[in-house]
């Protein structure tokens, strides 16, 4: 049987997974040290206790008014870049909203638009299509600028960057409700958010591992086996080290997009350069409805 612990709190899932001790006295010791609101619990595992402290509290996207005046409060201190990726990115979980589910878009963070900035600032943009699109969405992804839909926005950004060489390519189907995506696109952000949350706590799971603890499960029953992860490093190296992987996988998903749409021609096109995308987000997309993508 898995020696499971949850990585959010089963009651409370803007509570994550901060520290795990063998015994009780020890987890206190640590929350009367936090700051932050914490819950923990007792697990079957050696007398395992977890400490989960909270986040930001959960919001509904529609508390949010996506208005010009909103955005641009946030975003006037970016380069013209940051601030035209911003706005797109910030269009997309808008048009989600008005046609899904809006429990779907719940809201677990502040929006944090300068990380924009600092997810383009690291995509090496002279090299195949691929490599760009792929390095397009890790990089957001992984800076996480948004309250929620990060992953969503990625892929789109995505599209957008192999449109930005290719204007006429046609995306394969990427919604969440249908076969397609459980067949192909769901995997690949299973494993992302396996890799960003290794990323992020390499050294609590190390020490969770040295207290006989097997799988964590995050939300949406994502689950990570510690013994399949490399743990034992500094927690720099592994944001380094999960960061390469995560840029990997993306470029592999991107590499399979091109398959799946037919179009190998654009395998070994080079991809756009910087100013080419941005132009493209911010001229080429002007009559596109966003809602069709969700």
């Amino acid at each position: 049987m898995a020696r499971l612990v949850f990585y959010h709190h089963p009651q409370a899932e803007n509570f994550s997974l901060k520290y795990s001790a063998a015994s009780l006295a020890e987890i206190r010791s640590q929350q009367d040290q936090s700051n932050e609101s914490a819950k923990h619990i007792q697990y079957p595992l050696k007398h395992v206790y977890v400490l989960h402290e909270g986040g930001a509290e959960i919001g509904s996207a529609q508390d949010i008014d996506f208005g010009q005046e909103w955005l641009s409060g946030r975003i006037r201190d970016l380069p013209r870049a940051g601030q035209v990726v911003a706005f797109r990115l910030i269009e997309l979980p808008e048009a989600a909203v008005d046609v899904r589910d809006e429990d779907e878009f719940r809201l677990y963070k502040e929006f944090e638009p300068q990380k924009i900035q600092q997810a383009l600032d690291h995509v090496s943009w002279e090299a195949p299509l691929p490599n760009v699109a792929g390095k397009v969405m890790s990089n957001l992804i992984l800076r996480h600028s948004l309250p929620n839909a990060n992953h969503r926005t990625g892929i789109a950004m995505l599209q957008f960057c192999i449109e930005s060489v290719e204007p006429g390519f046609e995306m394969p189907r990427t919604h969440v409700d249908d076969d397609t995506w459980r067949e192909w696109v769901d995997p690949y952000i299973v494993n992302t958010k396996r890799l960003i949350t290794v990323r992020r706590n390499n050294l609590r799971f190390k020490h969770l591992k040295e207290l006989d603890g097997d799988l964590v499960e995050r939300k949406d029953g994502i689950q990570i086996r510690l013994s399949e992860s490399k743990l034992d490093m500094h927690w720099r190296e592994a944001l380094s080290e999960y960061a390469g992987q995560h840029e990997i996988h993306c470029t592999d998903f991107a590499q399979a997009v091109l398959q799946r749409a037919e179009r190998d021609d654009l395998l070994d096109r080079q991809g756009s350069t910087k100013q080419e995308f941005i132009t493209y987000l911010e001229d080429g997309l002007v009559e596109r409805d966003f809602r069709e993508m969700f």
